[in-house]
């Protein structure tokens, strides 16, 4: 355990994730803008999760988007519409972004934090003997939690990483998204 613990990608993945924790103000890319009141931005009126959440509005077919970076970046604001999740970044392993929706920091920011997890994931998962580890879930306080999913496209690795709710279970969205994703990563390559 202590490994894993004196691991420097996790030592690095904390200090990323310090960002992740702090307030930042309200950001939703999936509704019409409404007006607001001063007592709604004032930071002494938290706004309960469940008030946070939007009804989903209608799926937008990726296909419909010519570019490879504008399908994928369609593909995860459908899931994000579909599950609730906050944002969430398509990259490879050197950290080069392929699609970036509702970073609560900046996407080179969000970019480095996905590569340090996908190192740990590595990581932990040759120390612990367990190669195939795709999944890691790190809570980032009482509310969110970030979800990291490796995937390979050829024999190219990935890594979607997503900012969700803590009572979401993100594993049968991530699947269907991963599958769209696989299939636009792969048809143009």
């Amino acid at each position: 355990m202590s490994l894993i613990l004196d691991c420097s990608e996790i030592r690095e993945a904390i200090e990323l994730a310090s960002d992740l924790t702090a307030p930042l103000p309200e950001i939703n890319l999936f509704s019409a803008p409404t007006p607001t009141t001063p007592a709604a931005t004032s930071p002494s009126s938290p706004i309960p999760a469940a008030q946070k959440r939007q009804e989903p509005l209608e799926q937008v077919d990726p296909s419909q988007h010519a570019y490879r970076g504008d399908q994928l970046e369609q593909v995860i604001v459908n899931m994000c519409q579909r599950s609730s999740f906050s944002g969430a970044v398509i990259t490879d392993m050197t950290g080069l972004p392929f699609a970036v929706v509702n970073a609560p920091v900046s996407m080179e920011a969000i970019t480095a934090f996905a590569t340090v997890l996908g190192a740990a994931l590595e990581r932990a998962g040759s120390l612990l003997g367990q190669h195939g580890a795709d999944f890691l879930t790190m809570d980032i306080n009482y509310e969110e939690k970030v979800v990291l999913y490796r995937f390979e496209v050829g024999a190219t690795p990935y890594l979607l990483l997503s900012i969700c709710p803590q009572d979401v279970d993100e594993r049968s969205e991530i699947e269907i998204s991963i599958e769209q994703i696989v299939s636009i990563l792969s048809d143009n390559s």
